[in-house]
């Protein structure tokens, strides 16, 4: 499912959303109070940003994402909170240690909790893996003289 339809979904029950529930969201979420302090952060945005841990209560554009505290994402996003109105898709391309990280973001304001919903997905909108695919080595043997490779009919 697309980013901007699953926040879509989501945005009326964001609010009441448990760790849990946050953590079974295939993309990163992280929630910012109107000062920008992280009051919210999914495990797999904390996976894929390479965060120990979860940054709560850390400033999310001085602390824990620097390369965002430009005009195109932390002035877009505090001037939503300012209007009471932010409901904005952009892509943008964070500075990390190792290598950039090139993420589509959708920033909703949620102005019954004053607060800011950030999503994080791959560039072209998909989800992240929430872990990695492990597919285990299966190989068809043959059981008691059947062939399982072969086609049987009943």
């Amino acid at each position: 499912m697309p980013l901007d339809t699953t926040t879509r979904m989501l945005a009326p029950f964001l609010d009441r959303l448990t760790d849990e529930e946050l953590d079974a969201i295939p993309y990163g979420v992280v929630r910012l109070d109107k000062s920008g302090q992280v009051l919210s952060c999914n495990q797999a945005e904390a996976d894929n940003a390479g965060l120990t841990g979860r940054p709560l209560g850390r400033h999310f554009f001085t602390e824990v994402y620097p390369s965002a505290n430009v005009p195109e994402f932390h002035d877009r996003v505090m001037e939503g909170v300012q209007h009471g109105r932010l409901d904005a898709t952009f892509g943008f391309t964070f500075s990390c240690d190792i290598m950039p990280r090139r993420v589509l973001v959708r920033a909703y304001y949620a102005g019954r909790t004053d607060s800011v919903w950030l999503f994080f997905a791959k560039p072209d909108g998909s989800p992240f893996d929430l872990s990695p695919a492990q597919t285990p080595s299966i190989r068809p043997t043959p059981s008691h003289g059947i062939d399982l490779r072969t086609t049987r009919v009943a």
